[in-house]
């Protein structure tokens, strides 16, 4: 059969469905991939067959005008609202994604005749192409811990928005408001508890983190603790490089704790680099090495909590320490707390002893060893990847026998 994925041109949204790509591959079909054309060279990268269709968004309006900082409009206003605020924007910019992709994603179905779309869940281009040409959609989660639902008013609730809603209108076709199935890779024990239920198929989450060479040094004993300080792809966009000055006062922090620090600093413009400030010498610097290879020497990882960064952590029993500013690295956190894999900070609270404080916790106390190994054993009790092709193929034959 023909396998259509798609996805938004965002690696962090990508990455995590390479594995089932392949898996298809593999399986002997027809896989190709399309988006917009900044997502290309990363899509060759992967070794998969890429589409470009449709046009880029201006990604950058979004982030300069602070659109997805959470903001309080009053002291004592709820936590919720706030978090609501910044959905409602990143829903809004989603929509965008989506109509300046879904014109050529229709065009290119009807030509290529899928079998199948497999979308990311804020991929909305999906669904609507699927809708237009009677195509059967699956939508493939990237391991958040919450399902964050942009197309539904309050996250978890039942009633679509009306933005969602007029993308299904422009074509004369009834809204999709499920999919025939979610493809899950976080780990039962991650999951937000007493959410609404959906048609889950679960898979194991295998990291892949795009292409690199691990340097030669990863292979020798560390001689001291080693600790990956890693701040993402997208932190620098939607906070501002004033996030980088913060960046270099945690590394110091870890540092202090004769530690050897790996940073990250490959998300990071090379003019930027400089707000990290002085690194003492026990500090690390490295570009784009995949975080798959840098982790698997790693006593334990600091981060924003970004869904990528958690669960390659995770998938290799590495006990973390999440300090985040945003609802998904919030999320992420706070269920890997409530497994005894991670410890949590407030970005707003942090300070050089809160940081040492919880590090050394992660490093001294067997607990969170213990916790982070009993959520890699979760992962890996999930079926593989290639498990998951036949269910993929059950319901390209359902949708077939109900033509």
């Amino acid at each position: 059969m023909r396998i259509l994925f798609t996805t938004y041109a965002a690696r962090p949204h990508f990455y995590p469905m390479v594995p089932l790509a392949w898996a298809c591959l593999i399986a002997g079909h027809e896989v190709r991939f399309a988006s917009t054309p900044s997502l290309m060279d990363t899509v060759h990268e992967s070794g998969l067959p890429g589409v470009s269709i449709g046009r880029d968004i201006d990604a950058d309006s979004w982030y300069k005008r602070g659109t997805f900082v959470p903001k309080p409009v009053a002291a004592d206003e709820p936590e919720l609202n706030v978090w609501m605020r910044v959905t409602d924007q990143l829903a809004a910019k989603q929509f965008s994604v989506c109509e300046h992709m879904v014109d050529d994603l229709v065009d290119y179905c009807r030509s290529w005749r899928p079998d199948l779309i497999v979308h990311d869940p804020v991929t909305f281009a999906g669904p609507v192409a699927g809708q237009v040409l009677g195509i059967p959609t699956v939508s493939h989660l990237y391991g958040l811990a919450r399902l964050l639902r942009l197309d539904i008013k309050d996250w978890v609730g039942t009633e679509h928005r009306a933005g969602y809603l007029d993308l299904f209108t422009r074509w004369g076709v009834e809204p999709l408001l499920d999919p025939e199935a979610w493809i899950d890779p976080c780990a039962p024990g991650l999951r937000w508890p007493g959410q609404n239920e959906i048609n889950r198929i679960g898979m194991r989450y295998v990291p892949y983190n795009g292409p690199g060479v691990a340097p030669s040094w990863l292979q020798q004993p560390a001689k001291r603790p080693r600790v990956l300080v890693s701040w993402g792809t997208s932190q620098q966009k939607k906070l501002g490089v004033e996030i980088i000055e913060l960046f270099g006062r945690i590394a110091r922090s870890v540092a202090s704790l004769d530690t050897e620090v790996i940073l990250t600093v490959g998300a990071m413009d090379p003019e930027h680099r400089g707000h990290l400030g002085d690194l003492p010498d026990n500090v690390r610097t490295v570009d784009w090495v995949p975080l798959n290879a840098l982790i698997q020497s790693c006593r334990a990882i600091v981060h924003t909590g970004g869904t990528g960064m958690m669960m390659t952590a995770a998938a290799h029993g590495v006990p973390q320490l999440g300090i985040t500013k945003i609802p998904e690295g919030r999320f992420n956190v706070e269920r890997l707390v409530a497994v005894g894999a991670a410890r949590h900070l407030q970005q707003d609270a942090v300070d050089a002893d809160a940081v040492r404080e919880n590090v050394s916790a992660l490093l001294e106390d067997e607990a969170f060893r213990h916790g982070a190994q009993a959520l890699k054993e979760d992962i890996e009790a999930q079926p593989l990847p290639a498990a998951v092709v036949p269910a993929l193929e059950e319901i390209v034959a359902r949708a077939e026998t109900a033509r």
